[in-house]
């Protein structure tokens, strides 16, 4: 069920992104994130690279203004702050149950990727689309 919500919440980014990539004037940029340690304490598993020069960072998608970047930026946002606190309910749940530990695996690793969303989201920039920091 998280899976498919996840996977749901996905297919909404992509085509988000794939009708306003031909927009242009401003791109939200998505900064890169570490690979997954499971041996790190929890919602730390991912790291935010917010430091990486912006070349570096996934573009989103591209919009006609900054004013319409920046709230496309707030309501990804807040999607992704409300998916974070259901999978943390939903693995804090499952360690009080004492679930399955393979299961109890996946679920942390749910939360552990929605924490790095939200965080990711949070670190995201809207940037003019001939912003020079681009081509670096």
């Amino acid at each position: 069920m998280q899976l498919a919500r996840t996977a749901s919440l996905l297919v909404v980014l992509f085509l988000l992104a794939a009708t306003s990539w031909a927009a242009g004037g401003w791109y939200l940029l998505i900064p890169p994130r570490s690979e997954y340690n499971e041996r790190a304490e929890y919602l730390s598993a991912y790291k935010i690279l917010d430091t990486k020069p912006l070349s570096q960072w996934g573009q989103q998608g591209a919009y006609d203004s900054a004013s319409e970047c920046e709230a496309i930026r707030h309501d990804l946002l807040m999607v992704e702050q409300r998916v974070h606190v259901k999978d943390t309910e939903n693995y804090i749940k499952a360690v009080g149950a004492g679930t399955d530990p393979a299961v109890l695996k996946t679920q942390r690793w749910v939360s552990e990727m929605s924490n790095a969303n939200e965080e990711a989201f949070l670190a995201s920039r809207c940037v003019r689309s001939d912003d020079p920091r681009l081509r670096r």
